[in-house]
């Protein structure tokens, strides 16, 4: 456990945004972190729930990807104007609509891109793909790790603009959690 004055070095008034592929540890590594960080943790997804009162999934049948992206995006704007101490996770695609990135970007210097292996997403998202609706209409492992090497290939630029990259391997998410309490010095 870190010292108190350890944390409070630790702290920014401003947010820290974990972003990278679904699959890739936000949630969990964000309410790690914040619990060692004495912060507030904010999933965009569990933020979109709260104030639209409907799943994910649920909005992006009933608005398509392209509304529930505005949808995203109204969220994201909404969270970050107040700029406050917190750890947040975004969606997966967030970052990868309209100026989303150059958004996040501007608003606090804490971002960072989680990147683990192809085969690794592939591992954790085959056994919940029904309650993704990206992936849910893919039938095999072979066609999962397809569709997710063409999506990171594509989303890539965005996710490569955060200020720090974890290139996750098999580290555990406390591990992770204390790599990135590191590079926010």
């Amino acid at each position: 456990m870190m010292s108190e004055k350890v944390l409070q070095s630790k702290k920014s008034d401003l947010p820290i945004i974990l972003l990278g592929y679904m699959g890739c540890g936000k949630s969990t590594i964000g309410h790690l972190l914040a619990k060692d960080l004495a912060l507030p943790y904010i999933d965009l997804d569990d933020y979109l729930r709260k104030i639209h009162g409907r799943s994910v999934t649920n909005l992006f049948i009933e608005y398509g990807e392209i509304g529930f992206r505005k949808l995203e995006k109204t969220a994201l704007e909404d969270l970050l104007v107040s700029a406050q101490a917190s750890v947040l996770s975004l969606g997966g695609g967030t970052p990868c609509y309209g100026d989303n990135m150059q958004y996040v970007i501007q608003s606090t210097p804490h971002t960072f891109y989680l990147s683990p292996s192809i085969s690794t997403l592939c591992h954790r998202l085959y056994s919940e793909k029904d309650h993704r609706p990206m992936i849910s209409h893919l039938t095999s492992k072979d066609k999962l790790q397809e569709f997710i090497a063409k999506h990171i290939f594509e989303r890539k630029l965005y996710y490569q603009q955060a200020n720090h990259h974890l290139y996750i391997q098999d580290e555990t998410p406390q591990e992770l959690v204390d790599k990135i309490v590191k590079e926010l010095g």
